[in-house]
């Protein structure tokens, strides 16, 4: 079976009436210093003029001043663009220096949709603040509510679960344009996705090829499941993963510094339900993989227990008190 792939337009509409790409260029590099500038700084230029329409960045990612000198670089109007990018938990005391530093770093007049990163605070000087503690995430998120406006178009968070959500919706005025979570046919967010949905909140996919960058060792990349949805398509596994969540109304962001899947992966498929289905049910066929688990840099040992910045499972809403997951 073949198929006519062209390039994705499809946009959803966020709360504020915006309209959002379902594809984006991510710009995370996997650890500082990993891609080299001019690597990261052709692969925005490439992605623009091949009509990508949404840039996803972050403080964190160190990256934003390349940001900003690609997207100026690639005659694309800065109107046209939607830039996403998003504050680290030093910055809960004070989004409004956060949003300062992302505006001066990229060189932009401003920022489309601005994310608070993780649910967790730490100190100005990055010690751990425990849930109870202060700034909570209404408190950042009362902030960032008078930042909307000219510089700041909406707000939104990030790695937020049903818990998390719960409290913040009980006690906001503006509710998250955007939550941008961990998503992929391993950890496919079943409940969360629709929870979100019901909610006017736009759902943005990270790691949606599963983070893993060896085809030999992804499942998501080189299972049968995959490769033969693949085959019936004319297309990749890649492109497969990324079809099937943006089908759920789900934005991604794949990352890539090849030029030749940057253009892939804008070319979206349309699956059937049953392949939905299949991808779905991948979690239970393969297995579970939660790949924030594995990101050593996020965690800390408080009171000999290894937790999230001072959060454990049940905080975040990642697990219950049985282990039992619930996202």
């Amino acid at each position: 079976m073949s198929e006519n792939h062209t390039v994705c337009s499809t946009t959803f509409k966020l709360n504020n009436g915006a309209r959002f790409p379902a594809v984006g260029l991510g710009t995370w590099q996997g650890g500082f210093g990993t891609e080299d500038a001019k690597a990261l700084h052709e692969s925005i230029i490439h992605a623009l003029q091949s009509g990508y329409r949404l840039i996803d960045t972050a403080q964190y990612y160190g990256v934003e001043a390349n940001v900003g000198e690609a997207i100026r670089a690639s005659g694309v109007p800065r109107e046209e663009i939607t830039i996403v990018t998003k504050f680290w938990g030093e910055w809960h005391h004070d989004p409004a220096e956060a949003l300062r530093i992302s505006l001066a770093d990229m060189g932009l007049a401003y920022i489309d949709v601005f994310l608070m990163h993780w649910p967790w605070a730490t100190t100005p000087d990055k010690k751990v603040v425990l849930p109870h503690e202060g700034p909570t995430t209404v408190d950042t998120w009362k902030k960032m509510e008078e930042l909307v406006g000219p510089r700041c178009r909406a707000i939104g968070v990030s790695n937020f679960t049903q818990k998390t959500l719960e409290v913040l919706l009980a006690n906001t005025t503006i509710i998250p344009a955007i939550n941008q979570i961990e998503l992929h046919a391993l950890n496919p967010n079943l409940k969360l996705v629709p929870y979100c949905q019901s909610k006017g909140i736009q759902v943005m996919s990270w790691s949606t090829l599963g983070g893993e960058r060896d085809p030999t060792t992804n499942p998501i990349l080189s299972h049968e499941l995959f490769i033969n949805i693949a085959e019936a398509h004319n297309t990749s596994t890649g492109v497969v993963s990324l079809s099937w969540a943006v089908q759920r109304g789900i934005t991604v962001i794949p990352k890539s510094s090849s030029k030749a899947r940057i253009v892939e992966n804008i070319k979206l498929v349309t699956l059937s339900e049953e392949e939905i289905q299949r991808i779905n049910q991948a979690h239970e066929t393969i297995y579970r993989n939660r790949i924030s688990d594995g990101i050593e840099s996020l965690y800390v040992e408080v009171d000999g227990v290894r937790t999230m910045k001072g959060w454990s499972k049940v905080d975040m809403g990642f697990e219950d008190s049985e282990g039992a997951w619930l996202t």
